[in-house]
């Protein structure tokens, strides 16, 4: 049972269960049964034949209105490999600018949720947010336009009998201007399903690539302790 404010999901592999408890909550709370799981917290669900699709299509749309974007130029990638950011790089962002910018980031953190795809380059736009810049403006527009083109990507959870737990793991060696830092990034999947994911910079500079893929490794074991 996942609980946020007044929403409730309850998920169940017995239906009968399921219903029980439905009764007892509506025994003591006033509740309102919606039926299968279709929206909940800007993620939508569709139900497969094998599982379940989640998306976050509507959310991602309206955040490319709110950024006047909606009728932008698709990219095939979230992030540019040739320009890579750094904290001095291009002119500083004043005022409505500024909040604009962190308004456009904290919203694609949120998109995140269903979109592992767009992770790193979110990472690497949020180191920016006390002093944006028009070039750190440009990663974010970029962002977007990758989300234009890929809107109802998600992510699928899959009925299967595997227990299995598997993590990937990588890390870009010195990849931040700015402090020589890595980001690293891992991915678990619970059997064939994605479960959990995350790409963020290491707190230390490693001083080899080898030494920053293990930090990543590190990162991933913990997540799945």
């Amino acid at each position: 049972m996942l609980v946020y404010v007044d929403d409730i999901v309850i998920a169940s592999s017995c239906p009968h269960a399921a219903d029980r408890l439905l009764q007892q909550l509506q025994a003591t709370f006033p509740i309102k049964d919606l039926g299968p799981l279709r929206y909940f917290l800007g993620i939508e669900a569709t139900s497969t034949s094998g599982g379940m699709h989640l998306c976050q299509q509507k959310y991602a749309m309206d955040l490319l209105h709110r950024a006047h974007m909606e009728n932008c130029r698709p990219v095939s990638t979230p992030m540019s490999v040739q320009d890579p950011l750094a904290r001095d790089v291009g002119t500083a962002l004043q005022g409505d600018d500024v909040f604009r910018y962190r308004s456009m980031v904290g919203g694609l953190q949120y998109l995140t949720m269903t979109r592992p795809d767009i992770s790193f380059a979110v990472n690497k736009v949020c180191q920016y947010l006390a002093a944006p810049t028009d070039s750190h403006w440009d990663a974010v527009k970029r962002i977007l336009r990758n989300v234009k083109g890929t809107a109802a990507t998600g992510i699928n959870v899959r009925r299967s009998g595997s227990t299995l737990l598997s993590v990937f793991t990588d890390a870009d060696w010195a990849g931040c201007a700015d402090d020589r830092r890595s980001t690293g990034g891992h991915v678990v999947f619970f059997g064939p399903s994605l479960i959990s994911w995350s790409a963020r910079k290491q707190p230390t500079v490693s001083r080899s690539s080898t030494e920053a893929e293990y930090k990543a490794l590190a990162n991933g074991a913990a997540e799945v302790t």
